[in-house]
């Protein structure tokens, strides 16, 4: 008995000195990562003696007291890096994703956009054994992209068809934490819940999930608006700032948007809305078959008419994202809700001038045009000759009705100075914090690859 009494106040003393060992780094982040005050203030710590190392799904940071007092032991800075760490992955929602994820691929992508954000910001206080084997992969990675998010590593992995193994031995380079905590079906807690009578319902724990990842974008926007004024001159802030525009930008349906480029008109059709069937019935019934009013064999719709598409197929802009920005609109065109029987639709593929322009009639032309389109140009990169060129295409009333202009483009290139008497939309891939910023009548759209190649 006296022996379980002792094995109990050693358990008791342990969590206590593993529960103070984190607050004074908690204290440490207060005061070195200033801006990350809200993010730090907000993950209460709890013992779990089940937890190897450090988890959390967003609200409670569970921690493994024996792995706590030994690792701050042996090397402070590794206990603070994986307490920074965790902190990451609420401030990028990371474990806020769909159950249906290859867990293994995303695990790793999260750690591994997460490292490359603690190595860039530089701090002495982070720093810690094991970085130097990060670096060939970090390498790779930074090689084919711009920005290191967890979506992109993700997607690197699955392009690559990196097998495994290899994860495996790449999850033991980046791991920091455990990820158990953020599926529901294996989470401990969620578990003890069902078991208990009095529980809150499989709603209730959805609604607080919402609440949860709710909190932690208005955490991550806060976060990302205070770096922006009062870090941006940091040279390792910029990894995050970078992580924390892709997360926190706004998500555009571009099906939504092509929509906005419609235009009223009258499409062939009957009108169900405007047509009364009682009195057609009742004249077919009465009077021989002869109906008392006709439906109207018109109906006034919203659909896309007369605009134009323009292509930058300049050096920077890959042809085979080109390509699919345009099946992707072709896509959307096609359906029928969207189209008039016959448009004026102008395609242009420009560099520093005009490559190609071809004029669209009709879904045949749309058809044939992508059956056997080729990409022109890989020059620089200008604008202005599609506005001049779309002027010039107006005065002649070759449009009716123009909408506006669709550019697709890096975003590196010289705007015309003044607004053109129609709209103008620029669509660019993915962020870039260097890219320039485009004049205040330009509408802009930052679409993700995956948002232009995925099936409709």
């Amino acid at each position: 008995m006296d022996k379980n009494l002792e094995l109990a106040e050693l358990r008791v003393r342990m969590i206590t000195a593993a529960r103070d060992v984190l607050a004074l780094i908690r204290s440490r982040l207060f005061v070195d990562f200033r801006f990350m005050d809200s993010a730090v203030a907000r993950l209460d710590t709890e013992n779990d003696d089940m937890i190897g190392t450090l988890s959390t799904r967003g609200n409670i940071l569970y921690y493994n007291a024996k792995h706590v007092i030994e690792t701050y032991k042996n090397e402070p800075q590794r206990m603070t890096r994986e307490y920074m760490h965790s902190i990451l992955h609420c401030v990028f929602r990371h474990q806020f994703v769909s159950p249906k994820i290859d867990r293994n691929k995303w695990n790793l992508a999260c750690d591994v956009a997460v490292e490359n954000i603690l190595t860039e910001m530089a701090s002495k206080d982070l720093s810690c054994r094991g970085e130097q084997f990060q670096e060939g992969f970090l390498s790779k990675l930074k090689s084919e992209n711009s920005t290191i998010t967890a979506e992109r590593v993700y997607k690197y992995l699955n392009d690559k068809k990196i097998s495994d193994e290899e994860i495996k031995k790449l999850a033991e380079i980046f791991e920091r934490d455990n990820h158990v905590t953020w599926w529901p079906e294996d989470d401990k807690q969620s578990n003890d819940s069902a078991n208990d009578n009095n529980g809150s319902s499989a709603e209730d724990k959805m609604k607080e999930l919402r609440e949860l990842q709710k909190e932690w974008e208005d955490i991550s926007t806060r976060l990302d608006v205070d770096l922006e004024t009062l870090s941006r001159e940091k040279g390792g802030a910029k990894a995050l700032i970078q992580n924390l525009k892709e997360v926190n930008r706004q998500r555009y349906d571009y099906s939504e948007f092509l929509r906005k480029f419609a235009i009223m008109g009258e499409d062939l059709m009957i009108n169900d809305d405007e047509f009364d069937y009682i009195y057609y019935t009742y004249g077919l019934e009465h009077y021989k078959n002869m109906p008392l009013v006709e439906p109207l064999e018109y109906k006034e719709t919203r659909k896309i008419c007369d605009f134009v598409i323009a292509i930058d197929t300049s050096g920077s802009c890959q042809g085979e994202i080109v390509q699919k920005f345009l099946e992707k609109t072709y896509n959307i065109m096609m359906q029928q809700e969207n189209f008039f029987k016959k448009i004026n639709l102008r395609i242009m593929q420009c560099d520093d001038k005009i490559e190609d322009e071809i004029k669209i009639e009709s879904k045949e032309d749309f058809d044939t045009y992508m059956k056997f389109m080729q990409i022109k140009g890989f020059g620089g990169t200008d604008f202005r000759p599609v506005f001049k060129l779309t002027d010039e295409l107006v005065e002649k009333k070759e449009f009716k009705n123009l909408k506006g202009v669709i550019y697709f483009t890096d975003g590196y290139g010289q705007y015309p100075e003044k607004k053109p008497n129609y709209d103008a939309a620029f669509i660019f891939l993915g962020y870039d914090d260097q890219r320039p910023q485009p004049p205040a009548w330009a509408m802009r759209i930052v679409l993700d690859e995956e948002q232009i190649t995925k099936e409709q």
